[in-house]
């Protein structure tokens, strides 16, 4: 689904609490292009709706099916359906296995509605987004010690470009955080197109959870989230310069 495609954004709701139902329906429709179609208190009550929406926001909560099984339900019966997952789990592991499994969207619920109706725009544009107070962060060893060589052809430095490109940074950021010129960024960064025939944001991030380059910081399961980073791209969003 694209942004041009869609005028007001269909919206589904599932959580298993009414009174937080009917209070972000309250929220959301507000917002004029917005438009709630359909809520539930589960994955199968939803599937039981005659409604087709372009993004389902969801808990994930779920008595009989994990996290995992939820998203896989949802894209099983809704095709092209966007998802923003809608919770209270701020650890960042569990952060990392939704996003693995398939969610477009990660939102708090302790978050303010800026960050849910951000999300919600973003993902219904064929982007990813995390809120700004969950932050995607490097594994804790150098690239070049954790990637095997011949990963999608990139040399050491591709891969570390490569990192920090999906993690939202312009090739100048890039430069100065590896103590580089722009044009050897601006060089690697087209090595990097070419090898891996990849060349949106959206696809480069995909490409590095799915390959490992990429995690989650792992901390403790109480430690505050605290790193500020937004990654909020579409599918047909080039590179910034």
């Amino acid at each position: 689904m694209t942004e041009q495609s869609v005028t007001v954004i269909r919206l589904a709701l599932v959580d298993e609490q009414t009174l937080f139902r009917e209070g972000l329906r309250a929220l959301v429709e507000q917002e004029p292009d917005f438009t709630v179609v359909g809520q539930a208190s589960s994955v199968q009550a939803l599937e039981s709706l005659d409604v087709e929406p372009h993004v389902v926001v969801t808990d994930l909560a779920s008595a009989d099916a994990s996290f995992e099984q939820v998203i896989e339900q949802l894209r099983s019966r809704f095709r092209e359906v966007a998802i923003v997952a809608l919770t209270a789990f701020e650890d960042l592991q569990t952060i990392r296995n939704v996003l693995a499994a398939g969610a477009d969207g990660y939102v708090l619920k302790s978050a303010g509605v800026t960050d849910l109706f951000a999300g919600i725009r973003a993902v219904a544009r064929g982007g990813l987004y995390l809120q700004s107070s969950i932050g995607i962060a490097f594994a804790s060893k150098p690239a070049e010690d954790v990637v095997h060589p011949s990963i999608g052809g990139l040399t050491p430095k591709e891969t570390d470009v490569l990192r920090l490109l999906a993690l939202g940074h312009t090739n100048a950021e890039i430069a100065q955080l590896v103590g580089a010129s722009l044009r050897t960024i601006e060089t690697h960064r087209a090595h990097i197109h070419q090898k891996l025939d990849r060349h949106t944001r959206a696809e480069l991030v995909r490409y590095s959870l799915d390959a490992g380059l990429l995690r989650l910081d792992e901390q403790g399961d109480h430690a505050p989230v605290t790193a500020a980073v937004v990654v909020v791209v579409g599918e047909s969003d080039p590179i910034d310069r």
